[in-house]
């Protein structure tokens, strides 16, 4: 045990050595750790009394908790179906798999580096301080609760995903078994929501609200035991605290033995999760996806081989085109848009209903932005500047970029003309308010592909994703603001009729911004150095 507790703290210790040569890295952990600070000294500065007639219901929160349970649930118990959950990364794999010590250390070893990680993936829970203080009047007990159960709910479900996976691995039948038990759970929630609806003429959110408040609700595995936890800690009762903090021990105990007991040879078990999850983050650096186990066979028409068009740069475009059409038969719709097209039938109805059919656009309109920019970061172009192809190409290093980008430029145009179909479709709201939302939304995309250029010009090399979204934000805001100002203003100074004129002055700002960033470093390819590498 010396020796993992030494390869554990020497890792931790070089981390932290590490960050001298990455400045960025730096910049990001202070970023956090003031945030966190920031909030916490709020907390406290304003940890003032206000009358709880102004806190919202705070079994809204209970309900999101339950929610995020059952999610995680069904996650992992996917997973474990597939390939399986890991407590453990490659470079583990390769030196403590084949050395010569007890497999139920190397086993500790992992949970209390899967524990560790757990704990700083919740850090973004502190961020919630000031909501939850505003909302519902909590304060820093609850924070830690939510904080300290998050970080469990995590590291149980990786365990249960690692035993999924050993106990129906090549056995169809405990396959399907796990699956029913999966399905008739979830059955059996949505049934006890709707008995409760018919049975005391309730709503189905207040009927929702009573099944996660119930006694029994507390004892459903996972979801049940995170929101009894909170609850407990909420109301001051010792009994709800104990309760699920012992199922999770217990349960996460013998799972720990089953994997050791009798068979505690368990690294061919937990091998192709790692390498599966290896080769996961490795495809996400490079833009690509990982094919799944299990997916099915696509077949691929004679026409459809080969590139076959487009000359010099513009061969790129035609190459990300074909692969899209590869993935979804109607290329620039896919799983995104459709779900998107869902939720926003749903919640423009919803307004409709309550006669507010404008205002919900532009809300819509900024919630998809605010999807939009993470979905966008460097897109195709990433995945091309890891090859020496584009370097190759004797054309100008614009017209190379914005070949590499064109997908990236169409892909958010045909999404807005899909999404503000349906709100005007479904949601009422005019055609003219829709169609300068949906040319606000495509300029938005714009602006995002160009902001991806400049953080490789500024940046050098594509960063880290958390550097990037960090760093991105703070461009975001200085680029966007006078877009966004000046479309407020206009709402303020058009009469009524000309409302739907109001995001065209937000739209032609970011359409000047995207071309001023492609011209300024279009020259990214001629300064550049093939790595083959992130």
């Amino acid at each position: 045990m010396k020796a993992l507790s030494y390869l554990l703290l020497n890792r931790m210790k070089n981390r932290i050595l590490s960050l001298k040569k990455k400045p960025a890295f730096l910049i990001l952990y202070g970023f956090i750790l003031i945030m966190v600070i920031f909030s916490v000294v709020m907390l406290i500065v304003f940890n003032k009394d206000i009358e709880t007639t102004h806190y919202a219901d705070e079994r809204i929160l209970f309900m999101i908790i339950a929610g995020l349970g059952l999610l995680f649930l069904w996650l992992f118990t996917n997973t474990g179906l597939s390939t399986g959950s890991s407590l453990f990364t490659m470079p583990d794999v390769g030196l403590l798999f084949v050395s010569p010590i007890s497999p139920k250390k190397i086993l500790m070893y992992g949970l209390l580096s899967t524990l560790g990680k757990s704990l700083l993936g919740s850090i973004f829970i502190f961020y919630q301080i000031g909501n939850l203080k505003a909302n519902f009047g909590y304060g820093m007990k609850e924070i830690i609760a939510l904080f300290l159960v998050f970080a469990l709910m995590v590291l149980f479900c990786q365990l249960l995903s690692i035993e999924v996976y050993i106990f129906t691995n090549g056995n169809p039948g405990r396959k399907n078994l796990v699956k029913g038990l999966l399905y008739a759970f979830t059955v059996v929630l949505l049934l006890a929501v709707l008995f409760i609806q018919r049975q005391e003429q309730v709503s189905i959110l207040e009927a929702t609200f009573r099944v996660v408040g119930s006694n029994w609700f507390g004892y459903v595995p996972v979801t049940g035991w995170i929101t009894m936890f909170f609850i407990g800690v909420v109301q001051g009762t010792l009994s709800m605290i104990l309760i699920p903090t012992g199922l999770f021990l217990v349960i996460g105990f013998l799972i720990v033995s089953l994997l050791t007991v009798g068979k505690a040879d368990y690294y061919e078990d937990v091998l192709l999760s790692t390498e599966v999850n290896y080769q996961k983050v490795n495809a996400a650096k490079e833009g690509r996806n990982l094919p799944r186990a299990g997916n099915k066979k696509i077949k691929v028409k004679d026409n459809d081989q080969g590139i076959n068009k487009g000359f010099g740069a513009m061969t790129l475009a035609y190459k990300h085109i074909l692969e899209l059409k590869r993935k979804s038969r109607f290329i620039f719709v896919d799983g995104y848009t459709i779900l998107t097209m869902v939720g926003i039938g749903i919640v423009g109805y919803n307004f409709k209903l309550k006669g507010a059919p404008e205002a919900a656009v532009y809300g819509v309109l900024a919630t998809i932005i605010y999807f939009q920019y993470f979905l966008t970061m460097m897109g195709k172009l990433s995945g091309e500047l890891l090859k020496p192809y584009i370097y190759l190409i004797p054309e100008k290093s614009l017209t190379k970029v914005f070949a590499a980008s064109v997908t990236s430029l169409i892909k958010p145009c045909v999404d807005g003309v899909c999404i503000f179909t349906v709100m005007a479709v479904i949601g009422g709201a005019t055609p003219l308010t829709c169609l300068f939302s949906a040319l606000a939304y495509a300029a938005s995309g714009a602006v995002f592909v160009g902001l991806t250029i400049l953080y490789q010009r500024i940046l050098g090399g594509q960063p880290n994703k958390i550097v990037q979204g960090f760093i991105g934000l703070g461009l975001l805001l200085a680029v966007m603001a006078p877009a966004i100002g000046v479309s407020v203003a206009a709402a303020f100074l058009l009469p009524s009729s000309l409302n739907f004129l109001c995001t065209l002055p937000y739209t032609i700002f970011c359409l000047l911004f995207a071309t001023f960033m492609f011209l300024v470093c279009g020259n990214l390819i001629d300064k550049a150095e093939y790595t083959g590498r992130l």
